[in-house]
């Protein structure tokens, strides 16, 4: 009798599924960060420390306009000068980033520093300027770029001696002195006529006793100065530069309280300043002694 043998073969059935995209969750990264920071004072009346009080912050930078810039969450700046400072905070989080603006007021200059635009204009001690005795030291016109309307010639370098020799001087405690060396240059209007009108000299060099009470100001004096990276100021009633009709938004006819001019150029031996009334500019350049 045979034997037969069965072999069973099981043959392996694969599955087909129909498949769907496979989509990785995304990590919640939240939104955009809320700022926040706090000012407080440092070892000095011009130390301040910025700290970040952003919740998740993780980069921050500081910008303080003229002063300068810092990172980190927490920093320490000086500020060397009297007056008031925007400090902008922008903080980043993994949301993105966000900024907050904040003011420092600075009650008084530290006496210590001279740096930047103060040291150039003062040498750290004193530095007396005078107008740069070349054609155009002064010059009017509508504006920097274009031609000017009028600018000194090199013949009157002899013609104006009276005002190619004024002082100004400069020093390190702040103070900002003006000397005409007992004469002035009386100048006029678009017109040719003397300004202003009741100045009661004719234009040209006059003799500083000639000036009138009400103008007397402008006559040689002591003031006071403020000097960022893009202005100087010159302060106390009759405080001026170049002419003493050049004001910080329009010529004038009477001795101000401070003029503000906009510096177009400052090193140690050589500024331009230059005034913007909105079609009419003054620029004048200035030389270190």
């Amino acid at each position: 009798m045979k034997t037969y043998k069965f072999y069973l073969f099981i043959i392996p059935i694969l599955a087909i599924f129909s498949c769907e995209p496979f989509e990785e969750a995304k990590p919640d990264i939240g939104g955009l960060p809320t700022p926040s920071f706090t000012i407080e004072n440092g070892s000095t009346p011009n130390d301040f420390i910025l700290t970040n009080t952003s919740a998740d912050a993780y980069l921050t930078y500081w910008d303080l306009g003229d002063v300068g810039n810092a990172d980190g969450i927490e920093a320490e700046v000086n500020i060397p000068f009297e007056g008031d400072y925007d400090v902008t905070m922008t903080t980043f989080s993994r949301g993105g980033s966000a900024s907050l603006t904040k003011t420092i007021t600075v009650g008084a200059s530290d006496p210590t520093a001279c740096v930047g635009n103060f040291a150039l204009l003062t040498g750290c001690d004193e530095r007396t300027w005078v107008l740069a005795p070349e054609e155009a030291a002064i010059l009017v016109g509508p504006d920097l770029a274009s031609d000017p309307w009028w600018t000194n010639s090199e013949a009157d370098l002899k013609e104006r001696s009276c005002h190619f020799n004024d002082e100004y001087t400069f020093r390190e405690n702040g103070d900002f002195e003006f000397n005409n060396n007992g004469d002035y240059w009386a100048d006029t209007d678009s017109d040719g006529n003397i300004f202003p009108a009741d100045l009661g000299v004719k234009p040209g060099c006059q003799e500083s006793t000639t000036l009138p009470e009400a103008y007397q100001a402008w006559d040689s004096g002591l003031h006071t100065f403020s000097v960022s990276s893009t202005t100087l100021t010159v302060a106390g009633t009759g405080a001026w530069m170049g002419l003493y009709k050049i004001g910080t938004s329009a010529e004038v006819g009477m001795p101000q309280e401070s003029v503000i001019f906009n510096i177009l150029e400052l090193t140690d031996t050589r500024m331009v300043l230059y005034t913007d009334y909105g079609g009419l500019v003054w620029k004048v350049t200035f030389v270190a002694q």
